[in-house]
């Protein structure tokens, strides 16, 4: 016997029972995780991915580009200062001195 029209089989897979989410909106919830996580690595870069690292440092250096925002210049090269560090050390990467 099946279930009451208007109310889901309990015995059917979850996925049938489910609204499938439209590719839009998978993609607009990826990139607010993303740009959470983004924001929660500043400062904690250890604990960060290296996706994670990688778009902190991309928006780091935009920023030094950007002349309208110089009286935060002085954070982003911190940032990405901290974010190199960290991936140096991770990832065992020798830095020449070319001075």
């Amino acid at each position: 016997m099946s279930a009451p029209q208007g109310t889901p089989d309990p015995l059917a897979p979850a996925t049938q029972t489910r609204k499938a989410i439209a590719a839009a909106q998978r993609q607009q919830a990826y990139r607010q995780r993303s740009k959470r996580a983004v924001t929660q690595a500043i400062g904690d870069e250890a604990h960060a991915s290296r996706v994670t690292l990688l778009a902190l440092l991309a928006s780091g250096l935009a920023l030094l580009s950007d002349e309208t925002a110089k009286s935060r210049h002085e954070a982003a090269r911190n940032t990405a200062r901290r974010v190199i560090n960290e991936l140096v050390t991770r990832y065992g990467i020798e830095i020449e001195d070319r001075t």
